[in-house]
């Protein structure tokens, strides 16, 4: 049914119930699974009050690379075809081209638990791209 999964992963809670989630789908329908971390602007994680050079985002990425390297290792090692990539920008947008660009069917999400002062501000990248999502369908795990 699906021969593309793409994982938001965010090591959260909810990222690692989707990615089970994934793999489960993966493992039943023979599909390749796309694991993808995406690193936020400087400025959208601490605020404009604080100068973006204060996060290092680059000790990010290689943290987040490091640590989707070995989930995809382990997933290899249990047959599954997985790519994986970290990206740098906005979440919502960059789940969706990403999706777009690898001609992913299914995009799978956990849901975070946020306060509602904190979905106010920063919305949610979950709401966002299922409600963005033209070219693939959205499971949002709970």
């Amino acid at each position: 049914m699906y021969k593309k999964i793409l994982v938001g992963y965010d090591g959260s809670d909810g990222g690692e119930r989707a990615l089970s989630r994934a793999v489960e789908m993966a493992k039943a329908f023979d599909s390749e699974i796309c694991i993808i971390t995406v690193i936020p602007p400087a400025s959208i994680i601490i605020g404009e009050i604080v100068s973006p050079d204060v996060i290092n985002t680059t000790a990010m990425r290689e943290t987040s690379l490091k640590r989707l390297e070995k989930i995809a290792g382990d997933l290899s090692s249990r047959g599954i075809k997985v790519r994986y990539n970290v990206l740098t920008g906005d979440p919502a947008e960059n789940i969706i081209n990403y999706a777009e660009a690898y001609n992913c069917d299914l995009i799978v999400l956990g849901r975070r638990r946020m306060s509602r002062f904190e979905r106010l501000i920063l919305g949610s990248v979950t709401h966002k791209v299922a409600g963005k999502s033209m070219a693939s369908d959205v499971l949002v795990v709970s």
